[in-house]
């Protein structure tokens, strides 16, 4: 690969990690009909060197009359930032599957490495929740999540039916998952 698609690559993931904090990381819209559109995913998609200068951008312009490469309506763009929500919460259960996992293999006498991995796993959780609901995604697999932290919460809080919390949010974050690549 020649040095100037290397570059254009790094920059064109670069945009896409800033796109996808963006994403996760905005406060819920006012406008409800504006929801996941905002400027940043706007130029991104449409108006960045790196996005239109990639293999597929540069091919689409080469065919268009216009030399337009990659142009995403408001709906198209909507779609991608649910998609990239998604994909955000998904990794957030995957995480703290993996530390209640671990966590609930832990015995009575590794109490602290087993509360912070509790801890840990609450605030993956608690991020897939805020990713979904700032944007009013997926409600059924948001009180899944919900119904997963407080029973992560309830574990870090004491060690009586520790256990029992930690698989009872196992089985919540895996109907979580179910329920967001069910209706994704």
């Amino acid at each position: 690969m020649e040095a100037h698609g290397v570059a254009a690559l790094l920059q064109a993931t670069a945009l896409a990690i800033l796109l996808v904090l963006g994403a996760c990381n905005a406060p819920p819209p006012i406008d409800p009909s504006q929801q996941l559109i905002d400027r940043g995913s706007d130029l991104f998609f449409n108006e960045t060197f790196a996005f239109n200068d990639s293999p597929a951008g540069r091919f689409l312009a080469g065919s268009d009359p216009q030399g337009v490469g990659i142009r995403l309506d408001a709906t198209q763009v909507i779609a991608v930032a649910a998609f990239l929500r998604v994909l955000n919460a998904l990794e957030n259960t995957r995480e703290s599957l993996m530390l209640l996992e671990d966590a609930g293999n832990k015995g009575f006498l590794e109490r602290r490495l087993t509360r912070e991995l509790l801890g840990r796993a609450s605030v993956e959780t608690n991020d897939g929740i805020r990713v979904l609901s700032n944007a009013g995604l997926h409600p059924l697999a948001v009180a899944q999540l919900e119904l997963a932290q407080a029973q992560i919460d309830e574990a870090g809080r004491s060690a009586f039916r520790r256990s029992e919390r930690i698989s009872n949010a196992i089985d919540a974050l895996r109907k979580a998952c179910a329920e967001l690549v069910e209706a994704s």
